[in-house]
């Protein structure tokens, strides 16, 4: 029996996986200077944690979770979103007691159950930050050009961000009725999700893939008209800090996004160019005012994004985006007899320890092989030890490049290698 890996799950090998490592990189390093710390949560949660932060009419609660029973009956989810798990260590390891604001960052596995496409895993990875304690309008708009910055330092640059406001929640309570009374006449023609969604959560009908060019959803009521002057306010007064940090946007009034917890500003990066991940969201996120509350927690606000990687990468590849991520010398090791094998494995020892890719070929010691061994790993120097070697004290140092080759004293090699980087 041959066995495959899960459907719409990937394996990242070599190159692929410094490539992966690269983009988690560039995203940590650049939170850091925004002063975000790690925090790493279970990739499997009780179920209620997901069901009460998305919702229950939502997307991912309805079909895409994996849920199982344990074998003492309870209900376990592997984590289909990050935010949810951050915020219940954050209530309970009582990280709202700390005086600062709470500014943590994420990254790992997530897990749904649909249908796999371009950039749309079943196993895929967020990176993502959580801000806990406020969400002045400055702070959303740093937030937002933070993760701009990752976006340009990685090289993509065809891409907008959307943003929105969808309001307090009597402002979302208002829209949900003027939709309901609105698409009520168009039920009939509705996806079959859609029809259950104007019953129990209508504003999610702007988000469906479905019915997203239907023409009723394209004419629909924009939540502009149910917002308070405070919202309005709020709203204008992220854009200005967007606009001072020179952030290219657009405002979208039918943005609402898929999770329940939102309020106020929602946002999302979109790719604009050619390709088969036009038109996707890169990324995306929003304020939540009342989901530490709805956890058991105080009333903090919070604010956060996350970004998946799969669909990064994927335009980084298509775009030959990636830099060279390996620069250091590859140095093979050759020896030319038994003993000769022994001081390879020594010096290639020596070698890595000072900071060098070092390799050899355990097995043979004819040089026509161990050259071949050489090229296959892609070596860019090669040290020869023979018989004469030995007896000097020497080695013949080969620039696989320049094909150039010469004799030097064994403490001399380290000099050389460090020339060679040059």
């Amino acid at each position: 029996m041959i066995y495959q890996r899960v459907k719409g799950m990937l394996d990242y090998i070599g190159e692929a996986a410094e490539r992966f490592r690269h983009v988690e990189k560039c995203f940590t390093e650049e939170v850091k200077k925004q002063g975000f710390r790690e925090i790493i949560t279970p990739i499997i949660e009780n179920t209620e944690v997901f069901v009460r932060s998305s919702g229950e009419e939502s997307d991912i609660v309805d079909k895409e979770m994996y849920t199982f029973t344990d074998k003492g009956q309870r209900s376990l989810t592997l984590r289909p979103e990050g935010t949810a798990g951050v915020v219940r260590s954050y209530i309970e390891n009582k990280l709202y007691a700390r005086p600062t604001l709470e500014k943590l960052y994420y990254f790992g596995p997530m897990f749904r159950y649909s249908r796999p496409q371009a950039g749309r895993y079943r196993q895929f990875y967020q990176f993502g930050v959580e801000v806990f304690g406020e969400t002045r309008p400055l702070l959303v708009a740093d937030l937002i050009a933070g993760a701009y910055r990752i976006l340009k330092r990685l090289g993509i640059a065809d891409f907008i961000v959307k943003i929105n406001s969808i309001g307090d929640f009597s402002a979302r309570q208002a829209y949900a009725d003027k939709l309901r009374a609105y698409f009520a006449g168009e039920r009939a023609g509705l996806c079959p999700d859609c029809q259950r969604r104007l019953d129990k959560n209508p504003l999610r009908i702007l988000d469906c893939k479905v019915d997203a060019n239907h023409p009723a959803v394209l004419a629909a009521p924009s939540i502009a008209d149910c917002l308070s002057d405070q919202s309005r306010n709020y709203f204008r007064e992220v854009c200005a800090g967007l606009d001072l940090l020179g952030v290219r946007y657009e405002t979208d009034s039918r943005l609402v996004r898929g999770l329940d917890y939102y309020t106020d500003i929602v946002f999302e990066f979109i790719y604009e160019g050619e390709g088969e991940y036009q038109g996707l969201a890169l990324g995306g996120g929003g304020n939540y005012a009342g989901l530490v509350a709805a956890f058991g927690g105080p009333a903090i606000p919070g604010v956060g994004y996350a970004f998946g990687l799969e669909r990064i990468i994927g335009i980084m590849e298509e775009k030959d985006l990636f830099p060279p991520l390996d620069e250091r010398l590859v140095v093979a090791v050759i020896g030319l007899d038994p003993d000769a094998k022994a001081k390879s494995l020594k010096l290639a020892s020596v070698l890595r320890e000072a900071g060098y890719r070092c390799e050899l070929d355990y097995d043979h010691t004819t040089l026509k092989q161990q050259f071949r061994f050489a090229e296959r790993i892609g070596a860019d120097t090669l040290v020869i030890i023979g018989e004469e070697e030995m007896k000097n004290k020497t080695l013949t140092v080969k620039n696989a490049l320049t094909k150039q080759q010469e004799t030097i004293l064994e403490e001399n090699l380290m000099a050389y290698l460090k020339e060679r980087k040059k």
